[in-house]
């Protein structure tokens, strides 16, 4: 069994950071089995950071009208939607590209999103409510993987978010 936990975002845009800062807080103490990854990237380069992995947990920012709330989007539940070209793919359309191509990339998929605010503004810090969704966001990424058999090797403490 080989899980990624892949934090994305961007860092330079405030709170679409928080997949990065979620990832960067639980590196160190994934367990046997586990690789906790971050990227700026998206669409096809993804598979980068996913091939050879069975399974994967993403951490990402999405739009919202609650800055903060934590959404889980389990892999079933995504779509592939008909893009004009390759420049539109995002991560459903990557991982059945891959499949259809044979290359190793997760079964199992899970997403957990965090809501910003669409303002965002290039250099700004992360909101106060963004970041206190930290907590919860890390916890939901442990249940998910005790879910699937894997373990970190110490829980989410006030120590950890300190050091995010």
């Amino acid at each position: 069994m080989a899980l990624v936990i892949l934090g994305l975002g961007n860092d330079l845009l405030g709170d679409d950071g928080i997949g990065l800062l979620a990832a960067e807080a639980l590196r160190g103490q994934e367990g046997p089995g586990m690789s906790i990854q971050t990227s700026v990237q998206a669409g096809l380069y993804l598979l980068e950071s996913l091939q050879g992995f069975e399974d994967a947990i993403v951490i990402d920012s999405v739009l919202g009208d609650h800055p903060g709330t934590v959404r889980e989007l389990r892999g079933a539940e995504l779509h592939e939607v008909s893009v004009p070209s390759v420049h539109y793919v995002g991560l459903p359309e990557a991982l059945a590209l891959a499949r259809a191509s044979g290359l190793n990339v997760p079964q199992r998929l899970r997403i957990f999103g965090v809501e910003i605010d669409v303002a965002q503004e290039i250099g700004s810090a992360p909101s106060a409510a963004v970041m206190a969704s930290l907590p919860r966001v890390a916890d939901e990424v442990a249940r998910a993987a005790e879910e699937w058999g894997y373990a970190f090797r110490a829980p989410w403490t006030a120590e950890v978010a300190a050091r995010a």
